[in-house]
């Protein structure tokens, strides 16, 4: 449950929420950066769940004690978390910013915290960004009948790597790009994904793939 209330009606920025599968609920984002960081954790594997404003947390800024509500704190499938903060990139080169986010990772770290500033140059990376985009429909929008993981392994046998063009042909495109989706197959996301883009199975049968 988050600190406090994030969507309004008043004030000049844009607010809304995200429709998460993955959480089952609606999630509230105060700035069009911080939906796409949204689209993000939904769709890494290797996030087992995410929270938005998650706690307020008390600091010293070297001259009083001073609030902070991290933007999301982030569930890991190793077993850790990560407190995560959404900035603009422009906006962390102005020097109190800059300084007052030091002074925050400083403290938490002392806390046993682990902590992440992600700009829009981590978040909009491409072409990592545009293919997220589009697989978020076909992961909200999975076909009922999804073959399990066994059974994907069991139609990949033997083959190391697999076009996304052969996986259409084996299973069907909805169902291709939905495994893709939902991390039973993994892609290199830093390229652009296409029919000839290689797809393989998760190492160890648990993909911790992280977009971030």
């Amino acid at each position: 449950m988050r600190v406090r209330k994030v969507v309004t009606r008043r004030g000049r920025h844009i607010r809304g929420y995200f429709p998460s599968k993955k959480l089952n609920r609606m999630v509230a984002w105060e700035s069009l950066l911080e939906q796409d960081a949204l689209l993000l954790m939904e769709l890494s594997p290797g996030v087992l769940s995410y929270q938005e404003q998650p706690e307020e947390i008390s600091y010293w800024d070297g001259q009083a004690i001073c609030g902070y509500v991290p933007d999301l704190r982030v569930s890991l499938c190793n077993e850790t978390s990560v407190l995560v903060e959404v900035k603009p990139s422009q906006e962390l080169e102005r020097p109190a910013v800059k300084a007052k986010y030091q002074r925050i990772a400083q403290h938490l770290q002392e806390q046993g915290e682990n902590f992440l500033i992600l700009t829009d140059q981590e978040i909009r990376q491409e072409p990592q960004f545009s293919n997220l985009s589009r697989l978020l429909y076909r992961y909200n929008h999975a076909p009922d009948n999804l073959p399990s993981a066994k059974e994907i392994a069991a139609r990949l046998a033997r083959q190391n790597h697999l076009s996304v063009q052969a996986c259409m042909e084996m299973f069907s495109p909805e169902v291709a790009y939905a495994l893709i989706a939902k991390g039973f197959l993994v892609v290199d996301m830093s390229r652009l994904l296409t029919p000839t883009s290689l797809v393989h199975l998760p190492e160890g049968g648990r993909h911790a793939a992280i977009y971030f």
